[in-house]
């Protein structure tokens, strides 16, 4: 089980094979699309010594590359794909193959590019975990919290926690919520919710820190037994990382299955450098995470990168920086500067650093001290040092940005392993970046690290999981009326971002739950909901718009504002039974898209769902039919391979087909 690196790096002066540069080992891609005819040209930084650039290309869901599409010679930097459709994305790697002298090392890159890529009007139940010490001094900053989740298409589902119950009875409360409700994707520990341990390792490689870290990955795998008997290592200097059997600290290191969940923790416990409380540096925290969702702060979308380490042998930690900040922000949107310094004066949307580290520090960066007297205008942080990637100490510098009286949003342990961020470009929150670097094998992304240090127990985001890049000012005003038996009316007021080329409409049963959509885009500022059952209805207005990022267009949905109100439906209006459900399902098997094709005798509401094969939904919509032949296109591309049902409801009438996910 003892998985040891007794490679000293972090603590020595950059002693190379070779003079490389961190940049010469990420390949810097951006992507300029067409719509009609598709076309996706991506674009790429030249890197000197370069043999051979060979590109490859896959579905979001698919976890292996396969062949390249074509390989291309050192002078070029451009690649056009013009088998793409309008509506989809799709990812691609870059591998240059570097030759300089006797020497030889390859650079990656990766891009996640679309033409208009569809919006995400769902992303899942998330579990919110509250430390009880924040039930009643942030009640409102949490409510505010969720509110804004449900908003982003999230189904929210809380707990509230005392922080000394222990982890197994935490991860019992998640079991239970996966088992109950459909498409759980995600779970925020919300202050100091139980730590767990886990493992006998030292990813920054001194040999007095082996031993068990924190392991908030417990959490995320719930398919895998966790044990608590075989490791038993003291040699330690720390007592937290000292690990033996029953002492409630597990064994695992890593997995090579996929975890379940993403996970991130917002935490300030232990943190006395910062004067403020823990209850005040929570809500200063949850403050400026809301006015970044309201698209509230004057934050610049550019990057700095801070490397006090180079290339280091190969392992070029940076490259997490270098080889992410293109398709984000775009090639000459960020700079190599100091770390504090320029986020205590200047806005950067991200920011790397990384030096030879303590707990409380890293080389060339600073100290948590520092964080203490520097504001963070910044949002998505990474940093990188010996021992602070074992985050659960006092005044830990991992968490320090997040303390600080301006706070950063987020932060990460870059460098062992490499983190991924590239989906972010249209508009996938920086859980799922977390969920991808935590489920990297080596394979998918590469080796995630020169000493196979991927899947680790250890890889955690500190921090909002579903912050996003882009963010719309949100409409204002909204009100939902009702007249007996007419259903609801929903009025707004627009978002004042002249861009918003319309709305969305939703409808829950409850406030936190599924909102399903009830509109189609509306470019007006009122809608009426006239078919449904009787009772308490909660909705939400969100605005769209097409937004331009360096990896090519996505629709972008902003945070919905909601209303509520006891609505009772016209009776005749009422989802009516269909004689017959006559429908099929094209093509199948199926890779991007399923068409559905539905014949209605008469009129009629139905939804139709996609259902995994153990029960998780991952599409529902609610269609109204005409009579006669009725069709839709499903955009299934980020679905995992494997067997689906499409599910018609309607009235009392059920139909299923059953597809094949290529």
């Amino acid at each position: 089980m003892k998985q040891a690196i007794f490679l000293i790096l972090l603590l020595q002066s950059c002693h190379l094979a070779f003079s490389q540069n961190t940049e010469d080992y990420a390949v810097q891609l951006t992507a300029t699309v067409q719509t009609s005819p598709a076309k996706i040209s991506l674009k790429w930084k030249r890197l000197s010594d370069t043999t051979t650039y060979a590109i490859y290309k896959k579905s979001k869901s698919a976890l292996s590359w396969g062949t390249p599409i074509t390989s291309l010679p050192s002078t070029d930097s451009t690649y056009t794909d013009a088998a793409v459709i309008a509506d989809s994305a799709y990812e691609y790697q870059v591998i240059a193959d570097h030759h300089s002298g006797t020497t030889a090392w390859i650079a990656k890159g990766y891009i996640y590019a679309a033409v208009r890529n569809p919006a995400i009007h769902n992303r899942g139940a998330l579990i919110l975990m509250v430390d009880s010490t924040f039930t009643d001094s942030c009640r409102a900053d949490i409510h505010e919290l969720m509110k804004d989740l449900s908003g982003d298409g999230w189904q929210v589902l809380r707990h509230d926690v005392a922080r000394t119950i222990p982890d197994t009875a935490v991860k019992a409360l998640i079991t239970a919520d996966c088992a109950a409700t459909p498409n759980v994707k995600s779970l925020l520990l919300l202050g100091h919710v139980a730590v767990p341990y886990s493992g006998d390792q030292n990813p920054d490689g001194h040999p007095d820190h082996l031993g068990a870290w924190p392991a908030d990955a417990y959490y995320a795998y719930l398919s895998d037994t966790w044990t608590d008997v075989s490791v038993n290592d003291i040699s330690a200097g720390y007592t937290a990382n000292q690990n033996i059997p029953g002492d409630g600290k597990w064994d695992q290191v890593g997995w090579t299955s996929r975890s379940e969940l993403q996970v991130s923790r917002i935490d300030f416990y232990d943190m006395p450098a910062f004067t403020a409380s823990e209850v005040q540096l929570m809500r200063s925290y949850l403050a400026k995470d809301h006015r970044y969702k309201m698209d509230s702060l004057d934050i610049r979308h550019r990057g700095l990168i801070s490397d006090n380490f180079g290339a280091m042998s190969g392992e070029a930690f940076a490259t997490s920086g270098w080889r992410n900040f293109a398709p984000l922000m775009g090639i000459d949107s960020f700079s190599v500067l100091p770390f504090i310094p320029s986020l205590n004066t200047e806005s950067f949307q991200w920011a790397y650093g990384c030096g030879p580290g303590w707990f409380t520090s890293a080389g060339g960066i600073g100290t948590t001290t520092d964080f203490t007297t520097n504001n963070v205008n910044g949002i998505f942080t990474m940093l990188f040092g010996s021992y602070f990637g074992d985050w659960n100490v006092q005044n830990n510098f991992l968490r320090a940005p997040l303390c600080a009286n301006v706070p950063a949003l987020t932060c990460c342990w870059a460098g062992r392993p490499n983190w991924y961020f590239h989906h972010m470009a249209l508009g996938e929150n920086i859980g799922y970046s977390a969920w991808q670097s935590q489920n990297n094998d080596g394979n998918l992304y590469g080796p995630a690290n020169i000493y196979g240090i991927h899947q680790w127990v250890h890889i955690a985001l500190m921090g909002d999981l579903s912050l996003r890049t882009d963010y719309i000012k949100p409409p204002t005003n909204i009100v939902v009326t009702h007249t007996l038996n007419h259903g609801a009316n929903i009025n707004w007021s627009p978002s004042p971002d002249a861009a918003v080329i319309g709305y969305y409409v939703y409808r829950a049963d409850s406030e936190y739950g599924y909102y399903t959509k009830r509109s189609p885009l509306l470019t007006t500022t009122t809608f009426s909901d006239t078919i449904g059952y009787n009772g308490l209805k909660y909705y939400q207005v969100r605005p769209v718009k097409l937004q331009s990022t360096p990896s090519g267009n996505y629709y972008n949905l902003g945070i919905g504002i909601g209303d509520s109100a006891t609505v009772s439906f016209p009776p005749t209006s009422v989802p009516v039974e269909m004689p017959e459900l006559n429908f099929n399902v094209f093509p199948n098997p199926a890779g991007n898209y399923i068409n559905v094709s539905v014949n209605s005798a008469t009129p009629a509401s139905a939804t139709i769902s996609i259902v995994s094969i153990t029960g998780a939904e991952y599409y529902v919509a609610v269609k109204q039919l005409h009579a006669g032949q009725n069709r839709y296109s499903l955009q299934v591309s980020d679905l995992s391979p494997g067997m689906y049902f499409v599910k018609i409801n309607s009235g009392d009438k059920v139909a299923v087909a059953k597809w094949l996910k290529l």
